[in-house]
C-alpha cells in the first residue's frame, strides 16, 4: 500500500485521506434503523458525529449514576448533532444484570462483565426502539495507539516494540474484545458494526507513520510520563477536530468501558456487600470479584442441571 516515503508527506494530506476514507466506511454501515454505543469517548463520539451527516440518529450512553460516562454524554447533548438516549443503572440494576452477563460471555473474567454490561444494555434499549444495527468505537486504540501501556512500552523499549505490540492486538482484537461484543448485541437482535474496521480505513491507518499515532510533545493535550508529553490517537484527534468535536471530548483522559460506565467500581462493591472479601481472604485470593463471579458461575450451572 505504500507507494512513497511517508515521511514528506504533509500531515493534512493525511488527515484529509483519513477523513475521506473514515466517512466512506461509516457511509456504507449507516441504515434508518442504525444507532451508535456511544461512551463520550473520541472514538465512538467520532463514529456518531460522522454518521450523523447520513442519517437521523440515535446515540445510546450506559453508566452508573455519576459516571464519567455519563457525565460527558450530558455535557455534549446539548451540541451534539445527534440525539442521545441514557440508560442510567443502579446498583440493584447491574445486580440483576450479572447472572446474564456471566451466561452470555461464558466466562467470569471481570473484564468481560464490566465491558459487557455497557453493551448489553445500549444494544437493548436500541432494540426497543426498533434498531437492528448499532455503531460503535471499538479497535481505535488498536489501531491509533490509544493504550496507556503503548506509552510506556515507548518510554521503556522503543517504538518498534510499540509497534509490535499494537499489531499484535491488532490481530487480536476479535478473540480479546469484539467476539464478546458482537455476543452482548446480537442476544439483543442488534448487528453491532465497526467502522474502524473498515478494511480501506484500517488499511490506510497502519500504513501511517508512527508520529501520527503517539505524537512526542504535540500541539494537542499530552499525557506525561517519566519527564516526556506524547499525545495518544494524535491523528484521530485532529480528525475529530476538524469535524468540529469539542475539546473537552477530543482531550477527554481516556477510561475503558467498565471504568467510564462505573460498572467495574459497582461490581466490586456488589461482590464485597456479599462477603468476598472475607471470603477471598479466608481463600488466600485476592481477586474478590472473580471469586464471586465463579460462584454466580457454578449457581447457574447447578440450576441447569
Amino acid at each position: 500500500m505504500l507507494i512513497r516515503d511517508v515521511s514528506i508527506i504533509p500531515l493534512m494530506e493525511w488527515i484529509s485521506k483519513l477523513s475521506e476514507t473514515f466517512k466512506n466506511g461509516v457511509e456504507r454501515l449507516c441504515f434508518p434503523d442504525t444507532g451508535v454505543i456511544f461512551s463520550a469517548g473520541v472514538d465512538s463520539a467520532l463514529a456518531a458525529y460522522v454518521a450523523s451527516d447520513y442519517m437521523k440518529l440515535t446515540a445510546y450512553t450506559v453508566g452508573i449514576e455519576g459516571s464519567k460516562d455519563l457525565e460527558y454524554a450530558k455535557k455534549i447533548e446539548s451540541t451534539a448533532p445527534f440525539d442521545i438516549k441514557f440508560i442510567e443503572l443502579t446498583l440493584d440494576d447491574v445486580e440483576k444484570l450479572i447472572p446474564v452477563m456471566v451466561k452470555l460471555s461464558q466466562s467470569t473474567n471481570p473484564l468481560n462483565i464490566g465491558v459487557g454490561i455497557p453493551f448489553y444494555c445500549a444494544s437493548k434499549a436500541a432494540s426497543a426502539d426498533g434498531k437492528t444495527s448499532m455503531l460503535c468505537g471499538q479497535a481505535g486504540d488498536e489501531l491509533f495507539g490509544g493504550y496507556w501501556r503503548y506509552l510506556v512500552a515507548l518510554v521503556k523499549d522503543g517504538e518498534q516494540a510499540v509497534i509490535d505490540w499494537m499489531e499484535k492486538d491488532w490481530n487480536n482484537s476479535y478473540s480479546d474484545n469484539l467476539d464478546r461484543d458482537i455476543a452482548m448485541c446480537k442476544h439483543n437482535k442488534i448487528q453491532l458494526k465497526f467502522p474502524y474496521l473498515y478494511n480501506e480505513f484500517s488499511d490506510y491507518v497502519r500504513s501511517m507513520p508512527f508520529n501520527l499515532k503517539i505524537r512526542e510533545d504535540a500541539d494537542i493535550f499530552c499525557d506525561e510520563i517519566e519527564g516526556r508529553f506524547f499525545a495518544r490517537k494524535y491523528a484521530l484527534k485532529k480528525l475529530a477536530l476538524e469535524f468540529g468535536m469539542p475539546d473537552y471530548i477530543v482531550n477527554r483522559l481516556k477510561k475503558a468501558a467498565q471504568y467510564g460506565s462505573g460498572t467495574q467500581q459497582t461490581l466490586d462493591k456488589i461482590a464485597r456487600s456479599h462477603g468476598y472479601k472475607k471470603r477471598a481472604q479466608e481463600l488466600d485470593r485476592n481477586d474478590v470479584l472473580k471469586l464471586y463471579l465463579e460462584d454466580i458461575q457454578k449457581e447457574l450451572q447447578n440450576h441447569k442441571g
